[in-house]
């Protein structure tokens, strides 16, 4: 499933390198790597910078 916008492939490649603040850790316990790589391999060019306010995936509150 790829990413919606850059920021949401932003947190989740962070989440996927290892980084230590609370969003990341969620995201970590909620995906498999598999998924988060999905999410972080997606291109960026033509990705808003932010999902649309009320936007959610099945991961989580992400863009909202």
């Amino acid at each position: 499933m790829p990413a919606k916008s850059s920021s949401q492939r932003r947190l989740i490649a962070a989440a996927e390198h290892g980084a230590t603040f609370a969003k990341a850790k969620q995201i970590r316990a909620s995906m498999t790597p598999e998924q988060m790589h999905d999410f972080a391999a997606t291109k960026e060019k033509g990705l808003p910078r932010h999902v649309p306010k009320g936007t959610r995936n099945r991961y989580g509150k992400i863009g909202q």
